[in-house]
């Protein structure tokens, strides 16, 4: 196992040499701590440093002193997003206990709205990533300048990543077949939501599912959710693709899952139900069909957590490779606090994350255990 020491050391420095001041692996590693203990911004990185300068002597050479604001600043902003986004990845490989192998891999799309400024005429910045479920980890992600351009950031993503014998989950911004053939070129298989950005498809599915596809021969799972007063009806049905629809099919399209969610509440007078629909190469009798949809919101919790913990959407960085270097620091620690939490009582996420600013030994062991 490799310490985060040891990938600074053999990160490429793309500073001029003729006016290096601080080691690079000196500036990298207090970003790091500073990020992970709360840091929302470079003159916060500087306090954390000069707070703690003391302890990071036992780690990194600070014989020129602590590194400015505008130094780390300007750092961030010449480091290639790519480069860092792999030291990353592989930090948290080296220290992932029990790595397991990939079976469900959601992808999705999320907007850093502080990065958009209006007056500078700079649109918000797209991470589009993938996630581990089995490993609770994000396996890659690739940066966009906007939404629509998530259909071509997916594919860019699925060449990075290992899917051989894999499920990715997409919602319907990835039904259509470059990104199909992009995951089978890989080795692995889908679960897409269909919608009615593939109109003909949607509304021949919707159809038939409606008229026969839904009966009770299909019907997969069936269960209820109690929560916070309201109870939900989750009912999951997969039947082969009819020979009617054969000829709108997207590749190697095998299999089509209606789920029904039914809703009601003690404070709200009707009974509510939506129909949603995916496609799949599965076969219909895939055990885990349910599964893959379910798990698919898993992303949006994580990035839910980045938002709500990490303060995600509210960094206001303008400068692309700073702002996107930045948030990737965001999601090497969460990463590290969801794949090894402390020992002992079990904790929110929330607490964690307080934790790691607040016990130093705790951070120790996130980066070097």
């Amino acid at each position: 196992m490799s310490s985060v020491i040891e990938h600074l050391n053999q990160f490429q420095d793309p500073r001029d040499p003729n006016k290096v001041k601080h080691p690079l692996s000196t500036i990298l590693f207090i970003s790091i701590c500073g990020v992970f203990s709360g840091a929302e911004g470079w003159e916060d990185m500087v306090l954390w440093a000069e707070t703690h300068k003391k302890w990071l002597g036992q780690y990194v050479n600070i014989d020129a002193g602590i590194p400015s604001y505008s130094t780390i600043r300007r750092l961030f902003t010449l480091i290639k997003p790519s480069y860092w986004g792999q030291l990353i990845h592989q930090n948290i490989l080296d220290h992932h206990p029990n790595k397991k192998v990939e079976d469900h891999i959601p992808i999705d799309g999320k907007t850093l709205r502080g990065s958009k400024c209006g007056a500078k005429d700079i649109r918000a910045m797209q991470m589009v990533s993938a996630l581990s479920i089995e490993n609770n980890i994000v396996l890659g992600e690739v940066k966009t300048d906007c939404k629509s351009n998530e259909i071509t950031a997916i594919p860019l993503l699925l060449a990075l990543l290992d899917l051989d014998g894999a499920t990715v989950s997409i919602d319907a911004m990835g039904c259509n077949n470059k990104i199909i053939n992009e995951i089978l070129k890989g080795g692995g298989s889908y679960v897409i939501g269909l919608k009615k950005n593939q109109p003909k498809l949607h509304e021949a599915v919707e159809t038939y599912s409606l008229a026969r596809g839904t009966s009770l021969d299909n019907l997969i799972e069936d269960y209820f959710d109690e929560s916070h007063g309201r109870s939900v009806r989750r009912r999951y049905f997969s039947f082969d693709v009819p020979a009617k629809i054969t000829a709108l099919s997207l590749n190697e399209m095998k299999t089509i899952i209606a789920t029904e969610t039914i809703s009601s509440s003690p404070y709200q007078d009707n009974v509510t139900a939506e129909w949603r629909y995916y496609i799949t190469n599965h076969d219909k009798k895939h055990k885990k069909l349910a599964d893959y949809i379910r798990g698919h919101w898993s992303i949006e919790s994580y990035h839910w957590l980045l938002d709500v913990h990490l303060n995600d959407d509210k960094d206001k960085k303008y400068e692309k490779n700073a702002a996107e270097n930045f948030a990737k620091t965001k999601r090497f620690l969460l990463d590290l606090v969801k794949s090894k939490p402390p020992q002992g009582k079990k904790r929110s996420i929330r607490s964690n994350l307080k934790r790691v600013g607040w016990d130093l030994d705790y951070l120790v062991e996130l980066l070097f255990v």
